[in-house]
């Protein structure tokens, strides 16, 4: 009769001192204990799928699609007396204790799966923490939440919550993420070894991803096939064999943040949104990216830099060199990126913030700012036609004391990176055209110089480059200034838009719709771009060189690669002075598009000696470009009203002449005469240029004396023709036409 009565009193006090923890844990709602965060997906402009993004990795599925042989190897791991249970293992509890007390530390646990669910499933540790409570009463409150879960659901329904809650490590969560994620495959495709080495990682996942740690890993399946062979659920054998195979890993884990571009879209979904409701997930996303133009431009990138560190003169860090170990040190090798925007409403196409986001999740398009180099030319020709210059404006080719620009130190003279050639020759008195398209440091230097140097930070400034407080210093007018990849391309479009400024705001969001199919967002129709930079003729006219540049200067023979038929636009390829950077700028009627490669660190040490821009760049730009041209290269830039063409002496840049020929040698040793004669696009008002001087005998190689004919402008008149032959015979003396007139037969301009 004692004992029964110490047996209701034992029972009151255990059942009055529980009752605190019971009540704490009939507050949790059990409608909520599904309630996971699932992927939102990605789509392309034309619904394709191209990724997808969360707060945490996963993909819910049924238990049914979960074969049983993981089933078994999870209650060997974690829970063997699962099915008998009704939430708590009292056998389990009373093992534990025994063996913490022997190890005289905790040693072992007795956590139930479906006490494991509750934890994960509700805040249990934080409102324990709120409250000022032990861990012990933590524990307390989880086990009677796991009876009242018990008691409500069946046991097939809490393994389905439980395997697509449950963490699996390296940002895994759920059986169907790790699954796929570790080994490339679904989970009904598993064998032991697999199985063994996901319920492995439970205890501990950041320790025992064998993304992190194999050995750790090995250790963690081999306790699991251990308990498997104690619960008779394997034989011995099988056992043996299963712990000496190695762990053999998907070589592309499906990891988040895969992508720069994912990021990217994360963080625009969020601004709308707001980050609760992207951890909730569910979303269907509707972007602005074109999937082609996107996969088209990160292969020909990556294959791009593979080809640089191949170079014999590559001595930086290769990427299959890199290992990010515990020290998390960033790499160091050559890294690149890319975008490619609709100039006039800001859609972006293509963003490729780096090489690889697992190794630099620093996005480049976003942060990063590097030197423009020769890429820099347009802006200051455009700066320059502005004036008083035209193309056929004559400016000075020599060599230059590098002490006048101090590119990299003061010695030496100043090389001609920009001519993308390893042999660069100069050519005395040229074109501002032939300076521009054969990329001339020295021509461009003097030009700057003689346009006035703060004339040419202003406009940089009016562009969209941090040029505002530049010193107007030579070096400005070679691309010193650091800029950002969005600032160039945006810049760019200035030239194919005629001289109107592009977009301002560039995005990638077009649509969000929730689980259910309902429009939770939609991006406001884009405010067209207002305002004007350059006259159309200008922007024509730097338009018309850089079409030049890729027909016969430092980007000779890209015209020809382009799919276009013909190509609707133009670029413009850039290398720093050390060849430590390297762009290519450009766009068709529809886009503009941007590549920059060269290193994050900004150490100023070359990619290799001689990287040029037509070698790294100017590829991937090209891919981008073709892969663009089905659906954006149907828009035609066409010559603007305000620009006439006129008939020049390429040599000279004077109105044409009938003598307008220069003598070469043919390859059979055979002198031969060549016409000079070019098509020269003038503003307006501007074309009013004098005959060539050099060629009509006039003035000799003097063409700025001021001679007569040299110096008289060819005016707009034609002259009174005859009706019909005023002679009859030949006409030794030029009297039907003047010497120097063109010889199409259109006498214009000064008569003798």
């Amino acid at each position: 009769m004692f004992l029964v009565g110490l047996g209701v009193f034992g029972y009151l006090y255990v059942e009055d001192y529980t009752r605190p923890y019971r009540k704490l844990a009939e507050q949790y709602d059990l409608e909520k204990i599904n309630e996971v965060e699932e992927h939102s997906a990605i789509l392309d402009r034309n619904g394709k799928e191209i990724g997808r993004i969360y707060v945490q990795n996963r993909s819910v599925i049924s238990v049914d699609k979960v074969p049983q042989l993981f089933i078994d190897t999870l209650r060997a791991g974690e829970d063997s007396r699962f099915w008998e249970h009704d939430g708590i293992d009292y056998i389990g509890v009373l093992r534990a204790v025994k063996m913490n007390w022997s190890a005289g530390k905790t040693t072992q646990g007795a956590s139930t799966i479906t006490q494991q669910l509750a934890r994960n499933a509700y805040p249990l540790q934080k409102d324990t923490e709120a409250r000022g409570e032990s861990s012990m009463e933590r524990k307390m409150v989880e086990a009677f939440l796991a009876q009242r879960i018990e008691k409500r659901y069946s046991k097939k329904q809490i393994l389905d919550f439980y395997l697509n809650r449950i963490y699996f490590g390296s940002g895994f969560y759920g059986i169907r993420s790790a699954s796929l994620g570790y080994f490339g495959k679904e989970p009904m495709d598993l064998n032991l070894v697999e199985c063994a080495t996901i319920v492995g990682l439970i205890k501990n996942p950041t320790n025992n991803s064998p993304l992190n740690s194999l050995e750790s890993s090995r250790k963690a399946r081999d306790m699991v096939l251990d308990r498997m062979l104690i619960e008779k659920m394997i034989t011995k054998k099988e056992c043996e064999e299963a712990k000496s195979q190695e762990i053999v890993l998907n070589p592309r884990p499906l990891r988040r943040g895969t992508s720069h571009l994912y990021e990217r879209v994360a963080d625009a979904v969020g601004q709308v949104l707001g980050s609760d409701a992207l951890a909730a997930g569910g979303f269907t996303i509707h972007t602005t990216i074109s999937a082609d133009i996107q996969e088209a431009t990160q292969k020909a990138l990556a294959d791009s830099l593979k080809k640089a560190e191949q170079q014999p003169g590559y001595k930086q860090q290769m990427m299959g060199e890199y290992v990010r170990g515990d020290t998390e040190v960033d790499p160091t090798y050559v890294q690149g990126a890319a975008l490619m925007v609709d100039h006039l409403t800001g859609e972006v196409l293509a963003h490729v913030g780096g090489r690889n986001y697992a190794d630099a999740p620093f996005d480049f398009v976003e942060r990063g700012k590097r030197p423009l180099g020769t890429a820099f030319f347009p802006f200051l020709y455009a700066t320059a036609l502005s004036g008083v210059h035209t193309p056929a404006s004559r400016v000075e080719d020599e060599p230059m004391d590098n002490r006048a620009v101090m590119l990299g130190g003061r010695e030496g003279i100043l090389g001609e990176w920009g001519m993308e050639t390893h042999s660069p020759k100069y050519d005395g008195m040229i074109t501002m055209r032939k300076a521009f398209e054969q990329s001339k440091i020295a021509a461009t230097v003097r030009l700057a110089t003689e346009v006035g140097l703060q004339k040419i930070v202003d406009s940089g400034a009016a562009f969209g480059f941090p040029m505002a407080e530049a010193e107007p210093l030579p070096r400005v007018s070679v691309g010193w200034e650091p800029v950002t990849l969005k600032q160039a391309v945006g810049a760019i479009s200035t030239f194919a838009m005629g001289g109107r400024k592009g977009a301002q705001e560039y995005y990638l969001v077009t649509r969000i719709e929730d689980s259910k199919g309902r429009v939770v967002y939609r991006k406001s129709e884009p405010k067209l771009p207002s305002g004007r930079l350059l006259e159309s003729g200008v922007a024509w006219q730097v338009h018309s060189m850089m079409v030049g540049g890729m027909e016969r200067g430092s980007a000779k023979g890209l015209k020809a690669k382009l799919l276009g038929n013909p190509f609707h636009g133009a670029g413009k390829g850039g290398t720093t002075h050390d060849f430590a950077d390297a762009w290519f700028l450009g766009y068709n009627g529809r886009v503009s598009c941007g590549v920059w490669t060269g290193f994050l660190q900004g150490n100023n040490e070359p990619i290799y000696p001689g990287a040029f821009s037509r070698d790294l760049a100017m590829p991937v730009w090209l891919a981008a470009m073709n892969a663009a041209e089905p659906a954006f290269g149907d828009k035609e830039i066409l010559v603007p009203e305000d620009v006439v063409e006129v008939e020049i002496c390429s040599t000279t840049g004077q109105r044409l002449t009938q003598f307008c020929q220069e003598v070469e040698e043919s390859e059979t040793d055979r002198v031969r005469s060549v016409s000079t004669r070019m098509l020269e696009y003038f503003r307006k008002g501007k074309e009013g240029i004098p005959y060539c001087a050099l060629h009509s005998g006039s003035q000799g190689e003097d063409t700025h004396s001021g001679h007569v004919l040299g110096s008289l402008p060819a005016l707009d008149v034609l002259p009174v023709t005859p009706k019909a032959a005023v002679l009859i015979g030949d006409d030794p003396y030029h009297t039907e036409l003047p010497s120097y007139a063109a010889s199409d037969g259109r006498a214009r301009g000064f008569v003798r």
